[in-house]
């Protein structure tokens, strides 16, 4: 118990320090992020907190749970931000994060669940979220921490009423909608007929408690149906049962099969490349077909069934999420987070299993992550010392983007403890070279591992991302805006901008809906000659500038125009 009290701490710890510190460094610079944020900043401004309109006239896709959790944390900071944006995501995470470990510290023991919160914690697909203002960590994190407590229920023979669960997934669905509820009842309805539960006497409470967590959702449905009527019923329509039947109005994350199991092996980089290279560390034997198919996949079944109780439940929520996942033609990366806390379980079984079967694995893993480390850091004191000519980006449509990223590595001023941050994977290099020379176990070399990808996250966190996607992000654009319009609304043709109106702190609107007499209007260079051809008969116009930078939102380069009808 000790022990698992100080691993707790430990990992307590590591995880605020790997997530936390640098939320609020990278600017937005995709319209994802800004999308959610300035939802949060309407409700502040409006003080509408059900269903607030944004660049004018736009609803959110989604409900409301986390713009109230980021307009929360931003009403006790002063106002909405890059850091409070993201700050619900890095929490909800770091909740799961501990929840899953102390959860499976008691069924599966301590040694098992740290490796398994490591593996958590190293995830690119998961960190990717967990440090993201998007909808997804905080549904996903409300989901697994709600399904592990209907497993505590069905561990107590199902007594008493499960109410942190129902709380949990109620909080789920008032942030992306009735799957929050669907999945933890579906995952557990499916674990109690496997364990031999009768199918109604799963069924009927299952359904009360589902029902029961969706209450908020359905109050809130009515409370935003009476402000937005027809329009935001259409939108609840499109985002929820249009996309998973695949009948939506317009092409919406489409991919196909494959898709799924291709974002699953790029997710768990960089654990995938461990994976790979331990395949050619066993002891593979001669398949031999079976005689009997019939008795061997009974045989099979029934090994599937007879696993223990939480090993059942894992493969439970992996098997039903994915297939679930694999029916809607609306596939994404971020859709599959639910499984992951339990794969990471999987994962650390079969690296616990092969650290006492090959230490070879361990070595070879040791030293490509070591060496990536510094290939990192060397690339980076090649472009600070000028080292590296613009000529190796060519000619093509992204040359001038990645010498603009190149040129802010080179130019950047640094602190102090940002060149802290560029050393440490230096120092975690080197620290598992020398455990390579010492010729270390396993074990060891395992753990040198994740430091390796730990202080790899952190520098890339702290230093480089931050840097280089400045140059992408659209708040340069609405600065040179600002200094062309210095108060007042700017238009927008056609497309959204959302990272610029976030900027902009939600002054932009749709020319095309508002029609006004005078003022400015911005459109990316694709929809330059439609604009002219629309609107040179009816307005004077002037314009002001073409950017040579690319749109992060729209991908191309933009126009500013200034209009009067004539």
């Amino acid at each position: 118990m000790q022990t698992q009290k100080t691993l707790f701490w430990l990992l307590a710890i590591l995880s605020v320090l790997v997530i936390l510190p640098f939320l609020g460094e990278t600017i937005f610079y995709s319209k994802g992020e800004p999308r959610e944020a300035i939802v949060a900043y309407t409700m502040l401004e409006s003080g509408n907190w059900t269903l607030p309109l944004n660049y004018g006239a736009d609803m959110a896709f989604k409900p409301p749970f986390l713009y109230w959790c980021i307009a929360l944390f931003s009403s006790l900071s002063g106002g909405v931000s890059e850091y409070t944006s993201r700050l619900p995501s890095a929490l909800s995470f770091l909740a799961m994060l501990w929840v899953v470990y102390a959860f499976f510290a008691k069924r599966k023991g301590v040694k098992v669940a740290f490796l398994t919160a490591l593996l958590l914690l190293t995830s690119f697909e998961v960190h990717r979220a967990a440090v993201a203002c998007r909808l997804d960590m905080l549904q996903v994190s409300l989901m697994v921490i709600a399904m592990i407590g209907l497993f505590r229920w069905d561990e107590k023979q199902c007594r008493g009423i499960p109410w942190l669960p129902i709380l949990l997934m109620a909080a789920a669905s008032l942030t992306k909608g009735p799957v929050g509820s669907l999945f933890p009842c579906l995952v557990m309805g499916v674990y109690q007929l496997l364990r031999g539960r009768r199918f109604w006497s799963a069924f009927f409470p299952l359904v009360a408690i589902g029902l029961a967590s969706l209450v908020p959702l359905a109050l809130w449905y009515w409370a935003a149906y009476h402000q937005g009527g027809e329009a935001f019923a259409a939108l609840m329509q499109e985002e929820n049962t249009n996309r998973f039947l695949s009948k939506m109005s317009y092409a919406s994350h489409e991919n196909p099969l494959w898709y799924n199991f291709l974002t699953i092996i790029w997710g768990w980089i960089p654990w995938t490349i461990v994976l790979l290279f331990s395949l050619f560390c066993l002891k593979w034997k001669r398949p031999h077909l079976p005689v009997q198919w019939g008795e061997t996949l009974r045989r099979g079944w029934m090994r599937f069934r007879g696993q223990s109780p939480v090993q059942l439940f894992t493969w439970v929520v992996i098997l039903v999420i994915f297939i679930f996942y694999c029916i809607p033609k609306s596939k994404r990366s971020v859709y599959l987070l639910p499984i992951y806390p339990f794969m990471a379980l999987l994962i650390a079984d079969y690296l616990l299993a092969m650290v006492r079967r090959s230490v070879k694995l361990f070595r070879l893993s040791t030293m490509l992550f070591a060496s990536l480390c510094l290939l990192l850091t060397l690339t980076f004191l090649s472009v600070r010392l000028g080292w590296i000519p613009e000529s190796v980006f060519g000619s093509g449509r992204h040359a001038a983007e990645n010498i603009a990223f190149m040129h802010a590595l080179q130019t950047t001023s640094f602190s102090i403890p940002q060149w802290l941050l560029i050393a440490l994977p230096v120092i975690a290099a080197l620290s598992a070279w020398s455990s390579l020379r010492k010729r270390a176990g396993a074990y060891t070399l395992l753990y040198g591992l994740v430091g390796c990808v730990l202080c790899l996250f952190v520098a890339l966190d702290g230093v480089y991302q931050p840097t280089v996607l400045a140059v992408k992000s659209d708040k340069h654009l609405a600065a040179r805006i600002r200094e062309q319009v210095p108060t007042g609304v700017v238009y927008s043709y056609l497309s959204s901008f959302y990272c610029v109106n976030y900027y902009l702190h939600d002054a932009m609107r749709h020319f095309t809906a508002e029609h006004p007499t005078e003022g400015y209007v911005v459109l990316p260079e694709r929809d330059n000659d439609r604009f002219l051809k629309e609107y040179a008969h009816t307005y004077q116009l002037e314009e002001i500038f073409l950017t040579t930078r690319r749109s992060c939102d729209l991908r191309d380069e933009i126009y500013l125009y200034k209009f009067i009808r004539k």
